[in-house]
């Protein structure tokens, strides 16, 4: 694929909000809010990968919410009428 094709081809997807949401969407589950959880102690690890997922690792709930909620008022917020 050419470069100048691949410019358009994001373009395009940078255009339309529906496929931004999609995107946005499928990118907080693959890359979830995780904490760390070895004995009592909580505390925040970060964003990786799914994969990580698991044992002493936990999805932090409040946070992957607030990121839908976030991503959700902004698509509605900027959709095409």
């Amino acid at each position: 694929m050419e470069p100048e094709e691949f410019g358009k081809l994001i373009g395009k997807v940078l255009r339309d909000p529906k496929k931004l949401y999609i995107i946005s969407l499928v990118l907080i589950v693959l890359f979830p809010p995780i904490d760390r959880i070895p004995g009592s102690k909580v505390w925040f690890d970060g964003w990786h990968f799914i994969s990580k997922l698991g044992g002493y690792y936990h999805v932090n709930m409040p946070y992957i919410m607030i990121e839908f909620a976030l991503v959700t008022v902004a698509f509605l917020l900027f959709r095409k009428k």
